[in-house]
């Protein structure tokens, strides 16, 4: 087995913030990041997330207050034309968008959520929904007469809805003149993904645990000397046994729990035996 170094990943997060507040939002200083012109976005995406309440609310979308008794679901859609700007920790993408938040409560069954089957949720099992439209980026007044009108969100009202919001889109995504790129996503906000060398040694180090092994036996059974492995193994030990000895076995209750948090996993052939 083989395991190459690698930094930690972090992945783009939508927000409906600045540069500024992501990093207050982060705890961290605010940079200073070259925001490009409107000229200057050569991307195109179309995006679909699906996002825990509490999720969207963290990330800056005005999601509402809904009562803590309420099954809900955060369901955000749109389009974009962006470019990123990258820094030495972190990405920053900026551009025009259009983005359809759509909130629903007291749902029932846990299939994916799209557009069409919440409206038939909404009309048909009394689900609760709200609908907001975020553009940003864009300050044209022809944007005023393409908002969709008010009514009920349902299976009747899903088409003039989704047709609105088409022709926002191509409002929005081809008037350059008026588009004033601002923050659509960021890695400031998300949380960095460990690198494959501390996944190794965790599920090494649990298996270990496992099995009954040492500290010193997991040790000499390991198939690298990677230093980041050896490291995230002992760290394992350490909070597992709460012991620095090596060659101190874990207890029936440790090998118990390391054999739960291993959720299934094994490794293909046992090397503590």
């Amino acid at each position: 087995m083989t395991a190459s170094m690698g930094p930690a990943m972090r992945t783009l997060v939508p927000v409906n913030l600045s540069v500024h507040d992501a990093h207050v939002a982060a705890g961290l200083a605010a940079p200073v990041v070259e925001r490009p012109g409107a000229n200057d976005l050569d991307n195109w995406a179309q995006e679909a997330y699906s996002l825990d309440v509490n999720a969207a609310t963290t990330l800056g979308f005005p999601v509402g207050n809904l009562s803590a008794g309420y099954k809900r679901q955060a369901l955000m859609f749109g389009a974009s034309r962006w470019k990123d700007v990258t820094t030495d920790e972190y990405t920053y993408r900026f551009g025009v968008a259009l983005r359809a938040i759509v909130v629903v409560s007291e749902i029932q069954g846990s299939a994916a959520l799209t557009l069409p089957i919440v409206a038939a949720k909404v009309e048909l099992e009394d689900a609760r929904a709200t609908a907001q439209l975020l553009v940003r980026g864009y300050k044209g007044n022809k944007l005023a007469r393409a908002l969709p009108c008010w009514q009920t969100f349902g299976v009747d009202s899903y088409a003039d809805y989704m047709k609105a919001v088409s022709n926002i889109q191509e409002l929005i995504l081809n008037d350059p003149e008026n588009v004033e790129p601002e923050l659509l996503a960021t890695t400031v906000l998300s949380h960095a993904l460990p690198s494959s060398n501390v996944s190794v040694g965790v599920v090494f180090g649990l298996h270990a645990i496992k099995e009954g092994s040492s500290l010193a036996h997991c040790i000499e059974r390991l198939p690298t000397d990677d230093s980041e492995i050896m490291k995230t193994v002992r760290a394992v030990y350490d909070s597992h046994l709460g012991s620095d000895k090596e060659h101190d076995k874990p207890t029936l209750d440790q090998q118990q729990q390391a054999d739960e948090e291993l959720r299934g996993l094994r490794l293909s052939h046992s090397r503590f035996h």
